[in-house]
């Protein structure tokens, strides 16, 4: 079982470590995880739901785990139909797994 400590700290690394393997022109991507940086948790869960019902793996990941985690992380709920919320799980576990970029 994870603490909350370990659940907050495993949702920051995934998000910092997908930004990292982003590509340089994913504007959306990356101003979503700024939001998220800045604590504009609901404004960046927006961006990231729109990402990944686009498609977009990384922002899928997150916003599962947001979902899925939320109230014990950020003491807020966000919701998603259940059809999102399998369509995020299957695109997060079926993504490579992430590797920071190396320049």
């Amino acid at each position: 079982m994870f603490t909350l400590r370990q659940l907050a700290m495993s949702l920051w690394i995934a998000s910092v470590a997908t930004l990292a393997t982003a590509a340089p022109e994913d504007d959306s991507f990356a101003t979503a995880m700024q939001n998220y940086d800045d604590c504009h948790y609901t404004v960046a869960f927006q961006s990231l739901a729109a990402l990944a019902d686009g498609g977009h793996a990384g922002a899928a990941r997150i916003a599962f785990l947001m979902v899925r985690f939320g109230p014990q992380l950020y003491g807020s709920q966000w919701s998603a139909s259940p059809n999102q919320i399998d369509k995020w799980a299957r695109m997060a576990s079926e993504s490579r797994p992430i590797v920071a970029r190396r320049d």
